[in-house]
């Protein structure tokens, strides 16, 4: 529910118009005295890159088998992905718009301006400080963005775990792409990945993405929590300009920056916690990697997790009865999810396992089948918190008791006294 407007608010506005009234050419004229050749003008290829490849994380050269994963090979418009002798490259025909990296469960694809966390911070920024965030393309945009818009190569590039994510923590993203824009593009596959990764983000997290078609409808006013940040700051550098450190144009955008570092603070400690929960390895001693897109989703469970009962996640389950215990399936996962104990019975770490199903597919016993999973199971226990639950608990606890106890000594008292009444009648 939005708060209600007081005075701070009102002067606030009062300072913006005073403002612009003072000087109602400020902008054309920081455009004309700006030198034409430090200009920055739009270039589409500024805000693409080649994704490079991490061929260890690729199920097909993990497996040396075609038939477990085809994810980025499915999704690629140009089929530029080549998988040979455990080997993944990309071929110069690549159109750099990053739906490989979205599509891979296991985030064979990276790239240096677009890995997932940072894809994550760019729209936090924009959505903390700007009353409307939008996420858009190149060819939709055509030209440079405004700080709330977030420029990529093509929508698709976020996946549906990093949708999740951001609808977890905002709710003022929206998509910006004008009609059309989809239809006549040559990545060809965008528009079904990124409908598909939005639309499951959408039920997972009982939100929804805004979708803005008319330019002139996009808005760029700051939100008021920003604004009044920098408000305070000013008038706080006004009268105490000796002691403070920050200045009132930062204020806001420190705030900003906090709360992204608060929130990479909460991912790790929730790896942490998880690591310890289960172990960073394995029973081969092999190290269980939580890819970034899971992390972020984990990270959106621990906020919410009323939201586990919507999710629907499919994790491998063993029949004993046809598993040899060979370890084709560990094999195959490279995150390291399968383990087998020291008796060579299979299990699944949830967590780590990234449903892609590419153990199920490797089994030569076909001892593993792909079962619905409990997605309370990715809510990782905060010990802390349970230890402070526990804590407050026993005190809780303590007070009722000596509250009892109490009672119980005002009755005696009062007993006491009713008898030395009664004998002072007599």
């Amino acid at each position: 529910m939005a708060r209600k407007r007081d005075i701070l608010d009102d002067i606030i506005d009062i300072q913006d118009s005073w403002h612009a009234v003072q000087n109602p050419l400020a902008g054309i004229a920081d455009s004309l005295a700006q030198d034409p050749g430090q200009r920055k003008v739009f270039d589409p290829a500024d805000y693409k890159e080649k994704p490079w490849c991490n061929s260890s994380r690729c199920l097909r050269c993990a497996s040396e088998r075609e038939d477990v994963c085809s994810a980025c090979l499915d999704v690629c418009p140009t089929h530029s992905i080549d998988i040979h002798n455990k080997s993944v490259t990309i071929e110069d025909t690549c159109r750099k718009c990053g739906l490989c990296q979205a599509a891979c469960p296991t985030e064979v694809f990276n790239t240096r301006r677009h890995m997932v966390k940072q894809l994550y911070d760019n729209i936090a920024r924009a959505a903390s400080a700007y009353e409307q965030c939008y996420v858009t393309c190149t060819r939709a945009l055509k030209r440079l963005p405004k700080p709330n818009e977030v420029l990529l190569p093509c929508v698709g590039m976020i996946s549906r775990d990093l949708w999740f994510s951001i609808l977890v923590d905002y709710t003022n993203v929206s998509v910006y792409l004008p009609l059309g824009i989809c239809d006549r593009c040559r990545t060809t596959t965008g528009e079904d990945f990124y409908t598909e990764a939005i639309s499951t983000a959408e039920e997972w997290a009982k939100s929804a993405v805004g979708l803005e078609a008319d330019s002139k409808s996009l808005t760029h006013e700051l939100t008021r929590e920003y604004r009044r940040s920098q408000f305070v700051s000013s008038a706080i550098h006004a009268t105490e300009s000796l002691v403070t450190r920050t200045s009132p144009q930062l204020a806001g955008a420190q705030a900003v920056a906090k709360k992204i570092t608060d929130h990479a603070n909460r991912l790790n400690e929730l790896q942490r916690q998880l690591e310890n929960a289960v172990g960073a390895k394995t029973n081969q001693n092999r190290q269980r990697i939580l890819t970034q897109n899971r992390k972020l989703m984990m990270g959106g469970l621990q906020h919410d997790p009323g939201l586990a009962s919507d999710i629907t996640l499919d994790v491998p389950v063993v029949d004993p009865d046809r598993c040899t215990s060979c370890g084709d399936c560990a094999k195959v996962c490279v995150t390291h999810a399968i383990d087998l104990d020291d008796n060579g019975h299979v299990y699944t770490l949830a967590a780590y396992c990234v449903n892609c199903a590419a153990c199920a597919r490797a089994c030569p016993e076909g001892a593993l089948s792909m079962y619905p999973l409990d997605a309370s199971d990715l809510i990782v226990p905060d010990k802390g918190a349970e230890e402070l639950a526990r804590q407050k608990a026993k005190a809780k606890e303590e007070a009722h008791r000596l509250m009892k106890q109490g009672k119980k000594q005002l009755a005696r008292a009062a007993d006491t006294l009713e008898k030395l009444d009664d004998g002072e009648k007599k």
